[in-house]
């Protein structure tokens, strides 16, 4: 049997060990972490806590809609048991009956093909396993990759492994073209304290003498480094500055950490800088789904 559960009735000692249990495990399902990056959030639950499904929601003229929580790229099922298709469509078809329509995305593992009522699209993440040394891993980079490596040496940069949330914010603030609002940055500045204080980020970065030129914020779950957020200012553009920082986070947790997740893009360039460090595509689905006209215009008469 599959149950809504509120936020305030989840058992969350249940909850983070079918999480931790998972073969899927990620940060983003972990209810420290969705207290943090969602509005509001509750859960499907099959039977005593077998299999999990997250879903952050809104609300909007009466109606209640799910949504992805930015810096949360995957939800989706979690349970220490296989997933199999059947269950997936229960879940999926009780999250249809419980919110007027909705933006989901599943995690990696979980694929349907063509499911009535859903629009399905498919998108790749980028996953390098750390189990070998950081020799063995280096000769599965790229040739590009090496060369970039190279560039970072000739023009001196200097790594550092202790980054201040302040000072990397005040880096992608100067650094972005598009200045984000003061609502993104209070999110972001939200969102790394919040997990600084669980010890669940190390911020690393890239100087040129006294000047922060590139920085990465890594999130760590169980099983997982994930490079949740990075930035470049323009000179760390120009000496590839982010090679840097994620071959020095390859050679610190190598054989110690089992994956890093570099949460994947969809955007040729960056999946290319991806791929360079050996890592190798998973892809998971996002979804979309609305309700009838008919079901929609009944709950915003009723308002």
């Amino acid at each position: 049997m599959i149950r809504y559960v509120g936020r305030r009735n989840i058992d969350e000692e249940q909850w983070n060990r079918v999480i931790a249990s998972s073969a899927h495990e990620t940060i983003y399902p972990y209810a420290w972490y969705l207290d943090t990056c969602a509005d509001n959030w509750g859960a499907f639950v099959m039977n005593s806590y077998e299999c999990v499904m997250p879903v952050a929601f809104r609300k909007k003229i009466g109606m209640r809609y799910t949504y992805q929580p930015v810096y949360c790229q995957q939800l989706g099922i979690y349970s220490a048991k296989r997933i199999d298709v059947e269950i997936t469509r229960m879940f999926l078809h009780a999250m249809q009956k419980k919110f007027s329509m909705g933006d989901y995305a599943l995690n990696e593992g979980i694929v349907i093909g063509e499911e009535p009522g859903f629009e399905v699209t498919d998108n790749m993440n980028y996953v390098l396993p750390l189990i070998a040394d950081h020799a063995t891993l280096q000769s599965g980079y790229s040739e590009n990759c090496r060369r970039n490596l190279k560039h970072t040496v000739r023009h001196n940069l200097q790594f550092d492994d202790e980054i201040a949330v302040d000072a990397f914010i005040s880096l992608k603030k100067n650094a972005s073209k598009a200045a984000g609002t003061a609502a993104n940055y209070t999110y972001i500045n939200h969102l790394l304290l919040k997990l600084k204080s669980l010890d669940r980020i190390r911020i690393f970065g890239a100087r040129e003498g006294n000047h922060l030129v590139a920085a990465a914020v890594f999130a760590f779950s169980e099983q997982r480094g994930i490079f949740l957020l990075s930035v470049s200012s323009e000179a760390g553009k120009e000496h590839r500055a982010m090679f840097m920082v994620v071959d020095q986070f390859i050679q610190m947790y190598a054989g110690k950490l089992p994956k890093l997740d570099f949460e994947g893009s969809n955007i040729p360039s960056i999946a290319r800088f991806f791929r360079g460090f050996g890592a190798k595509p998973q892809e998971y689905q996002r979804l979309t789904f609305k309700n009838s006209v008919t079901r929609l215009a009944k709950k915003i008469r009723s308002v």
